[in-house]
């Protein structure tokens, strides 16, 4: 049989992946008359697939027999029967890729946040979410608040599939895309005692009750938090705003958070040449979703200026 070149013209037509089944089938069978239940076609059918298969391929595959004993596949047949195997494995993978993006994108991504998310300058949560919903517009959002140690914790209960806070830690089982970074100043009230310039020494304002964290600091801070004996904790960064406009506490807050007060005269520094840090945040999820279409996709979403 003459042999042609480019047989297939590099692209497969609905009538070549028929033939190539019923090819796979005869093989595992191991003749044309087993693979008569499996195909359900009579034997003649089949020949006549397999001639034409052959015919198109311009190669000999298969020494034809009536039983399953003297069934014997060409060298080419097998490189053939091969090649068919391979090209099964990769509609399997585009098939399971398929309905993975159908049925998660049509799924619920569920974000956790930090309490400060808009204030945030470096992060567009808004535009994110409008890119979300145009990028995949059956998906349904959840998103809830968090402290940045419950906000772990949710991710890796499988309450919550990936969240932005700032990177205290490295926890067993997550992963961490470091983001942005920004800095936290001490602060009080304009109507607490250190308020006043002449009262801002540091053995003073050490004594002050300290609006604190109730989670573990970065090791970074945690010197100057062990400068305050008095302290009382919460677990988001809007209660400690509170405590801190209360007038009754100092505190830690974040620049970007406290800024609109400062300018405001609510809120004033205290000794920020000494009593500051730097935090760098990050996008958190379980790495076992790494590949999962919906968490890639509110990463490629992600609007965050560095």
């Amino acid at each position: 049989m003459s042999k042609s070149k480019n047989v297939l013209g590099g692209r497969l037509s609905d009538m070549d992946l028929r033939l190539l089944r019923v090819f796979r089938e005869v093989v595992r069978a191991g003749g044309m008359a087993p693979a008569e239940v499996t195909l359900n076609i009579s034997r003649s059918t089949i020949s006549v697939h397999i001639s034409d298969l052959e015919s198109r391929l311009g190669m000999k595959l298969c020494l034809r027999s009536r039983g399953r004993a003297d069934f014997k596949l060409t060298p080419e047949g097998e490189a053939l029967y091969r090649a068919v195997l391979e090209l099964d494995g990769h509609l399997d993978t585009f098939k399971s890729q398929v309905n993975a993006i159908q049925s998660q994108l049509t799924g619920t991504l569920r974000l956790v946040m930090p309490d400060d998310v808009l204030e945030i300058p470096q992060l567009d949560l808004p535009s994110t979410i409008a890119q979300l919903r145009v990028k995949a517009p059956q998906l349904h959002l959840s998103v809830q608040l968090a402290a940045p140690q419950e906000l772990e914790l949710e991710i890796l209960a499988g309450r919550a599939d990936i969240g932005i806070n700032p990177l205290h830690s490295r926890r067993p089982g997550l992963e961490y895309q470091p983001l942005f970074y920004h800095q936290s100043v001490l602060y009080c009230s304009t109507n607490h005692p250190c308020a006043q310039p002449s009262s801002i020494d540091e053995e003073f304002l050490t004594q002050q009750e300290l609006a604190a964290p109730s989670h573990s600091v970065l090791s970074g801070a945690a010197h100057l938090y062990r400068l305050f004996p008095k302290r009382s904790t919460a677990n988001h960064m809007a209660a400690r705003l509170a405590m801190i406009l209360s007038g009754c506490f100092v505190g830690f807050l974040p620049e970007y958070l406290a800024r609109q007060y400062v300018e405001a005269g609510t809120l004033t520094p205290l000794l920020p040449e000494k009593f500051h840090y730097q935090i760098q945040n990050a996008v958190t999820y379980n790495k076992s979703a790494a590949a999962h279409p919906t968490v890639k996709l509110f990463l490629d979403a992600l609007q965050v200026e560095q």
